[in-house]
């Protein structure tokens, strides 16, 4: 299932240090899942600061979160620091992770997170940095918006996904079907083990790094307007544009579409890996 994640923002978030006042305070929190299962799932949205998730072997999700807030003067901080809470839950094999605020507006369904923001004015800003240890079988679907960098260390889990819009993301070490997705930012990734099922990743403005076992078996495609493909697999090979075929409703008229990205095969072929960049080039590395 996929998390929709709709923002509306009437003004630009600004940064701390343009404010007087300023409030600093770590929260802990530790949540557990009812059991082991392969199925479970870490939800954490943030909104402006740093996600970073280490998996270890323990059976604890252990938050570790530093609060920021700043404003002009002691009312707007006060205010601050009443309005923008954290909210933390376990239900049915999700712990879930996020912010709330007047101005902010969630609802659960499923495995869904939807999520707006609607904010008329700027007399405070906050910021919340994460530090999160899971157990390294927790899937994943994290990020952040503003002023941040995503980072996942140390998982081997069903699936990852990770998202940014202004800032980078970085993973090491992981294992899993991967969804990288940012705006402004580059990816940088390094694998434990190959993929065995689609990934893909995804970025405007940067470059995206991923470094994969040399026994990597693959089909890559590669589209980018500004930027190349680079690898230092020796066993690479191109293959030819995909064909799509649309046919009318009527069944009297059949056009034909012609795939413009670059797909090569790595190795003996597999997984279908996705690379999409605008402003930026791919590399694929070797470990």
């Amino acid at each position: 299932m996929k998390t929709l994640l709709i923002l509306f923002v009437s003004t630009t978030l600004v940064p701390l240090s343009l404010y007087g006042q300023t409030h600093t305070e770590e929260i802990k929190r530790t949540l557990q899942f009812a059991q082991a299962d392969s199925d479970n799932m870490l939800i954490l949205k943030n909104i402006s600061g740093d996600v970073r998730v280490v998996g270890y072997d323990g059976d604890e999700l252990r938050l570790t979160v530093q609060k920021k807030v700043r404003a002009d003067n002691q009312e707007d901080l006060a205010r601050a620091q009443e309005e923008v809470q954290l909210v933390t839950d376990v239900d049915s094999g999700v712990a879930w992770v996020y912010l709330e605020a007047p101005f902010i507006k969630t609802k659960r369904k499923g495995r869904d997170l939807h999520f707006q923001m609607r904010r008329d004015d700027d007399d405070y800003h906050f910021r919340f940095d994460f530090t999160v240890e899971v157990p390294r079988q927790t899937n994943l679907r994290v990020g952040t918006i503003n002023e941040g960098e995503v980072s996942v260390e140390n998982i081997d889990a069903q699936k990852i996904e990770v998202n940014n819009i202004n800032g980078p993301i970085r993973c090491a070490s992981i294992s899993g079907t991967t969804r990288a997705q940012t705006i402004n930012g580059e990816i940088d990734i390094t694998y434990a083990e190959a993929p065995t099922e689609k990934c893909s990743y995804q970025t405007i403005n940067g470059e995206i790094t991923v470094r994969f076992p040399e026994d990597l078996s693959a089909d890559v495609r590669f589209k980018s307007m500004h930027g190349d493909l680079f690898t230092d697999f020796p066993d690479v090979a191109y293959l030819p544009a995909q064909v799509q075929t649309d046919q009318s409703q009527s069944g009297q008229k059949t056009t034909y579409r012609i795939d413009k990205s670059t797909q090569v095969r790595i190795g003996d072929g597999g997984p279908r890996l996705d690379f999409e960049v605008l402003n930026g080039s791919v590399y694929l590395r070797q470990l």
